[in-house]
Parts: C-alpha cells; sequence; structure tokens
C-alpha cells in the first residue's frame, strides 16, 4: 500500500535565555503605545464595530472587532447556523465553500495537510504554511521538526458562532507559521442574560457504505443574573464508512466516532472587566483510512471499487485537550486582552507497509535475523505535542486619527514524536517477540519556544481614508535530538545511532501596510502588502556533508493584493473581490547535496490569483451565495539538487492545487401555516483537477487527479423552535479523488459517495 513517507536520513516524518529582555521590550512598547495614545488622542471618536440587531458581519480577525467590509483583507466568514443548515461537519466539508482554501487528504479526520493560496511543496513537506485558531488559542505547531504539516485540525463543530478564514500572510498579528492565511473558529460564548440550550440528532447512511448517526447539546446557565454565567456542550457522533479491508473482511472500515465535550464560564465582575475560561476535549477515533488500493501510476482500482487489503484495519486516532483562559479589561481608550493556554492533543497513526520492507527479511536472515513467513510490517507514528502559549495585547479605540493594536506574545512547545516500524502476526496483528518485534524505531524530541513583540497602527488621514503599518519581532530557538534504533541498525551498524543534539535559533522581522478607502458607508477598498514567514530549525540529517547548511533558515512569502467590499441595493447584495501576488523565497525543500539527502532553503515560487465572493438576499426569504476562487501557483527557482531528488523544475506547478475552485448555495423558506415554515436548498461545488507531485519525480512518479463537480440539496421543516431536515449529499455520486500516494500498489483516497441524512433539532 503507498504510503506517506519521509526521508529516512531525516529521521523524522511526522517527528520531526533572551526571553526576558524581548519580554520587558514587549512591555514597553505596549505601555509607550497606550501612553502616547493617552496623550495625543483625548478627543475620542465612535467605534465602527456593528450594534445588535442591525445585519452587519461583525470579526475580530484584525484581532478587534470590526465590520467584515471595513476589515483590508480577504476574509471569508461562515456562521454557525449556516454551517449547521449545509450540513457542515468538519475542515474537509467547509474548505470546498471557501475560496483559496485546500485539504491534501489523508484518509481519515484530522491526519491531512490544510493550506491557502496554494501555499505547499507537497508530500514531503514538514511543517504547516496555514495556522488553526481556536477563539483565541494558536492550536498549530510552529516548529519545523513539531509534524504541524501532517495535523488537519478537525475540532467538532457544535455550538459555534462563526468560521473565519484570513488569506493571505497573517504576519504582524498571528506570527509563525502564518504564511498562507489563519483559520479561526470562534465558539459561543456563555451568556448571563438568561437560559437557554439547543439540541440535535441526526442519522446518516452513505450509498453502498454504512449507517451513523449523532448528537449533542448545550446548556447555557446563568448562575449569577448579568454577572456569572456558564455554557456546556457534550458531543457524539458515528461517522459512516464506506470502505472495505478485503484482507481483514472488514466492511466499512473507514468508519470514524467523534466525542467530546466543552465547558466554558464568563465572569464579570465588573462593567468594565470579563473574564472567561474555557476547557475542552475531543477524541477521534477511525478504524481504516477511506482508499482504494490502486495499480501503480494510474488511478485504476486493484480490487474493487472501495477497497484495499491490508492484514490489519489500519486505525488513526485523535486526542485533543485545551484548557485556556482569558481576561479583557476596557479602559477609556480601548481593552487590554491577556490570554494563556495549555494544549495537549495527539496523532497516531498506523499503515500496511509488507509490501515495502518484506523484502529485506532474507538479507536479516543471513545475518541472524529470521523472520516467520506470515510476517507483515506496520509503521505506527505518533505526533504528541503540548503546547503552552501566552499573550498581552491591547486594542485602542480610535483616539483622535489614530488607532492600534500592541502586544507581546510567547509560546512553548514540546514534542516526543516515536516513529516504529513494527514486525506483527499476518493473523492476530500481535507484535513479534524482541528482537525481531522492532525493525526500526525513531524516537524524535523537539522542543520549540518562541517570544514576540508585534504592532499595527492605523493613522486616518481622513475619515474615509487610512493607511496602517505593522511589524513583529519574534526570537525563536529550539532543540532537537533523535536516535535511531532496532533490527535493521543493530544488524548493519552494530546497535543504536544517537544523533547528536542540536540547537537552532532565529530572529525573524513581518511587516504589513494597507490603504483604506470607504467612498461611502457600504463600500471598502483597500491595497495590501504583508509578509510572513515559517520558522527555520536545525539541520537534523544524521551525516551533513562540509559545506551543506547546518541551520535552516526561515522561509518567507510577501503577499500584494488589492481588493473591494461592498453591499449594494439596500445591503440586498454584498460582494468582495481581491487580487494577488505571492513571492515565496527560501523555500525548504529536500535536496541533494554532495549524494546526501538533506533539507535545504533550495527554492522560489509564485503564486497569482483572485477570489470572488458574493451573497444575495433578493427577498426576505430567498438567500444565495457564490464564490470563485484562481490560483496559479509554480516555482520560478530551484537548486539542482532538488531537481535531482524530488525533480521539481523551474516552471513546475506546485503538488496538489486546483487551479479553480467554485461553489454556490441556494436557500428559500416557504410559509405553510402559522408557526410552520418550509425549507428548500442546494449546495454546488466544484475543483479543477491538480497534480500530484512534480513532473519529473521518480521516487513519487506524477498523476494527475481528475476535477470534481458535487450537488447536494436539502429540505427542512420548522415548527415553533424545532426544526427537521432531510439532506442528500452528492446527489450524482460522482466518485472524488481526495489524494493519491504512489507505490506498489498504490493508494487512492477517497471522498464521501452519495448520502444521506435525517435531523431534528430545537433551540429553547
Amino acid at each position: 500500500m503507498g504510503t506517506e513517507t519521509v526521508p529516512v536520513n531525516k529521521g523524522v516524518g511526522f517527528m520531526r535565555s533572551r526571553t526576558s529582555s524581548i519580554g520587558f521590550a514587549s512591555a514597553g512598547f505596549l505601555t509607550l503605545c497606550i501612553m502616547a495614545t493617552a496623550a495625543a488622542g483625548q478627543s475620542e471618536a465612535s467605534t465602527d464595530t456593528a450594534e445588535a440587531g442591525s445585519g452587519e458581519i461583525v470579526v475580530t480577525a484584525s484581532k478587534r472587532e470590526q465590520k467584515l467590509r471595513d476589515v483590508p483583507s480577504a476574509i471569508t466568514v461562515l456562521g454557525g447556523d449556516k454551517l449547521a443548515n449545509l450540513g457542515v461537519q468538519s475542515v474537509r466539508d467547509y474548505a470546498t465553500l471557501t475560496p483559496g482554501l485546500t485539504i491534501q487528504d489523508s484518509g481519515s479526520p484530522g491526519y491531512g495537510k490544510i493550506f491557502i493560496r496554494g501555499l505547499t511543496t507537497g508530500s514531503l513537506q514538514q511543517s504547516a504554511t496555514t495556522v488553526y485558531y481556536i477563539d483565541d488559542v494558536p492550536f498549530t505547531a510552529s516548529s519545523a521538526n513539531g509534524g504541524g504539516a501532517f495535523i488537519a485540525p478537525d475540532p467538532e463543530l457544535t455550538d459555534i458562532e462563526r468560521i473565519e478564514v484570513l488569506k493571505g500572510p497573517q504576519g504582524t498579528l498571528y506570527g509563525a507559521s502564518s504564511l498562507g492565511g489563519v483559520i479561526r473558529l470562534v465558539s459561543k460564548s456563555p451568556d448571563a442574560s438568561g437560559f437557554s440550550g439547543s439540541a440535535r440528532t441526526e442519522m446518516s447512511a452513505i450509498d453502498g457504505g454504512g449507517i451513523g448517526y449523532s448528537a449533542n447539546a448545550t446548556l447555557n446557565v446563568p448562575l449569577v443574573v448579568d454577572r456569572l454565567a456558564l455554557r456546556a456542550t457534550g458531543f457524539y457522533r458515528e461517522a459512516p464508512g464506506y470502505v472495505d479491508n478485503i484482507g481483514t473482511g472488514t466492511n466499512n472500515v473507514n468508519r470514524s466516532r467523534f466525542k467530546g465535550g466543552r465547558l466554558a464560564a464568563r465572569w464579570t465582575p465588573t462593567e468594565r472587566l470579563t473574564i472567561d475560561a474555557v476547557g475542552q476535549l475531543q477524541d477521534i477515533d477511525t478504524r481504516g483510512p477511506a482508499l482504494e488500493t490502486s495499480i501503480t501510476g494510474t488511478l485504476t482500482p486493484l480490487y474493487g471499487e472501495r477497497k484495499y487489503s491490508n492484514f490489519f484495519d489500519a486505525p488513526t486516532r485523535v486526542r485533543y485537550r485545551l484548557a485556556s483562559a482569558t481576561a479583557r479589561y476596557d479602559t477609556d481608550i480601548g481593552q487590554l486582552i491577556a490570554t494563556g493556554a495549555y494544549l495537549k492533543s495527539k496523532l497516531q497513526t498506523e499503515l500496511d507497509l509488507t509490501s515495502t520492507y518484506a523484502p529485506f527479511f532474507p538479507v536479516f536472515a543471513s545475518l541472524g535475523y529470521a523472520y516467520p513467513a506470515n510476517t507483515g510490517v506496520a509503521v505506527v507514528s505518533q505526533v504528541p505535542a503540548v503546547k503552552k502559549t501566552a499573550e498581552l495585547r491591547f486594542a485602542s479605540k480610535r483616539l483622535g486619527g489614530i488607532e492600534f493594536v500592541a502586544g507581546g506574545f510567547y509560546t512553548h512547545e514540546r514534542i516526543a514524536s516515536p516513529t516504529d516500524i513494527l514486525a506483527r502476526d499476518m493473523a492476530t496483528n500481535a507484535q513479534l517477540p524482541e528482537p525481531l518485534g522492532t525493525i526500526i524505531t525513531i524516537p524524535v524530541n523537539d522542543t520549540y519556544e518562541e517570544v514576540s513583540a508585534f504592532g499595527n497602527l492605523t493613522v486616518y488621514l481622513m475619515d474615509n481614508l487610512d493607511v496602517t503599518g505593522g511589524m513583529r519581532f519574534a526570537h525563536s530557538t529550539e532543540d532537537f535530538n533523535a536516535s535511531y534504533g532496532g533490527v535493521y541498525y543493530t544488524a548493519f551498524l552494530g546497535g543504536t545511532v544517537q544523533l547528536p543534539p542540536v540547537h537552532s535559533s532565529h530572529d525573524q522581522l513581518t511587516y504589513l501596510a494597507t490603504l483604506r478607502w470607504r467612498p461611502t458607508s457600504t463600500l471598502s477598498l483597500f491595497a495590501r502588502a504583508a509578509s510572513g514567514y515559517r520558522p527555520g530549525g536545525p539541520q537534523v540529517a544524521a551525516i551533513i556533508p562540509p559545506g551543506a547548511q547546518t541551520r535552516i533558515d526561515p522561509d518567507t512569502v510577501w503577499n500584494y493584493e488589492v481588493g473591494f467590499k461592498g453591499d449594494f441595493l439596500d445591503r440586498k447584495l454584498s460582494i468582495e473581490a481581491s487580487a494577488y501576488r505571492i513571492d515565496w523565497n527560501d523555500i525548504q525543500l529536500y535536496t541533494f547535496f554532495n549524494s546526501t539527502q538533506l533539507l535545504a532553503n533550495a527554492g522560489k515560487a509564485r503564486v497569482e490569483g483572485f477570489e470572488l465572493q458574493a451573497s444575495a438576499r433578493p427577498t426576505g426569504r430567498l438567500t444565495a451565495t457564490a464564490n470563485l476562487g484562481y490560483t496559479y501557483s509554480r516555482l520560478v527557482d530551484v537548486d539542482p539538487g532538488v531537481t535531482a531528488y524530488i525533480g521539481a523544475a523551474a516552471g513546475d506547478p506546485i503538488p496538489q492545487n486546483p487551479r479553480w475552485t467554485a461553489s454556490a448555495t441556494v436557500d428559500q423558506s416557504i410559509p405553510l401555516g402559522p408557526d410552520i415554515e418550509g425549507q428548500l436548498g442546494a449546495t454546488f461545488r466544484y475543483q479543477s483537477h491538480r497534480f500530484t507531485s512534480f513532473p519529473g519525480s521518480v521516487s513519487d512518479p506524477n498523476l494527475r487527479l481528475p476535477g470534481r463537480t458535487t450537488f447536494d440539496v436539502r429540505a427542512g421543516l420548522s415548527y415553533r423552535t424545532y426544526q427537521f431536515q432531510l439532506r442528500v449529499e452528492n446527489v450524482t455520486d460522482r466518485k472524488g479523488i481526495a489524494n493519491y500516494m504512489s507505490g506498489a500498489p498504490a493508494s487512492t483516497y477517497l471522498m464521501r459517495p452519495r448520502s444521506f441524512a435525517i435531523s431534528a433539532s430545537t433551540a429553547f
């Protein structure tokens, strides 16, 4: 079975102070900003946030409340009610509704790559280029060796206020690894004004597959009216499978179980101070991947549609544990926000690699390590991470002709990430006794620490014309150590190979400049230039030839963009459009250096594209949305060693990027009588073809994945506080290919076939 692998001498795959002085500098910068504006801006202007009931969409993408129309950057916002109406349950579902956002699927929830505007380097990418936030807490690992590229966070979308997808680098406000953009999941907050709650249940079935069900409930309880409230959410979901593992005889093997909950408290001891505390957990267990074994180099099924053959079911396990506290204090000139968080996450995958390693068994036997005839090989990879973060920032009101956001940020990340290649009895899936049981083991330990100071300052040249400048300084350190053990190293090298510990540190500056003009109260035009970076790290190869890089530098992007946002026809039509160019420099790519495989800053790329979003509300009962995205990403320069290793050359398109994406939704409500209302709706999604790797790749042959067009339909009925809905997704049952991994045989990862769902919900 084909798998996503990482070069052996890298030793990772998944695996992969001056803090006090910077902290004082950050605090000093914050204090100076507050003092300067307090002195210069006693004539306070009114803030530009939406009033309740105005119908305006308010976002916090700029770390302050703003009308979506007035934020000078490209953002897609999906509200929680709309997500529920469309049946969106995962990051894979809403990615197809968001221009510029792509998921490189690896067959199981929580496992894959997320990237925005084409910024990826394909299957060998080590660290993330897009950052995921849960409320004010960064989820994504920053470290170059923290396995962030393999984790597609997939928190349950229950009791969600909205999802904000910020396009383009967000380096000044969100820091490391946000070169493509940021995804922010914003939860609903406790409300101390009254008791409320909601509940929802759903049953689903996949054509030719299994049956699933889900239930969730939320309860909001005011403990002290207008002062203290609790909000509790619990969920359980069984997602049906549709793939069979003929090796074990397990039907619908890719079924998944999601369970967890969230408990939030909000205390408002004074009119100026609000304190939020949140704890949440989630478990995702998937019995096997959604893949189909293919004939090598093709998309032709080897064993039949939706079938693969492993000697075990290859489960994936995902765990999220998050605790955070946020305090907000309102002053006469702005708001002071302090956030601290503890995040513990784990991704564990198991894959069948018998076809790759079984050919070595005769060699091991000649060296005294004889394996039984019925021996299979499994690779078990883990990315267990602990991330601690803290941020202090001040967001001013408009003070005369200026407003600003300024603050400091700290993160400490620790990864203990083993990858084990194990020999198992194919009949029982039990590991063989040692020393035969462990063929290769690669325990990795990585620690990353960062301290940064940031600030954005907006100057109003006129009430409807302003400029913003921003900067962020970050200092990071990383410590890495790993060893290689198991039968392979004992047989060929006499025992465990311990790599010497390595250390690196970097200083990085990112910048932002925007120009915004609002000719009318409902139209905003902007020009934006912004930079971002992905942290570098130590060179972790076992052998580093003379003259090779011993430290990988950050790769950086500059994004140049123009766009507009407007409401027209008395706000019955809203349109957003932007066009951009991104220059990506010092890209972290694998290369050959003196016949040794290494990671290096070894290329440049350019991305050009545009995004268009529109929503229409022609009547009070009819709503429609549409979006279109175009992304043209390609390499413009690579080192010869990169061409020799991964087959990439200047002019090649970057893998896994569809050039065109589009979607549209339409919903019509129909009055049927007193307290009764019907709903009809449909969703259209389109993704153009894309390529799996670089054209000249030998180890990972390039394949063209076909585009995909799907339609969903839905019908509903509302009676007072109760809602009922029937959905059919992928009505035409078009086969969709999410990803492809070469091998002998190869693996084709499949999207969900036609499915049916019926749901009932209530709110009180």
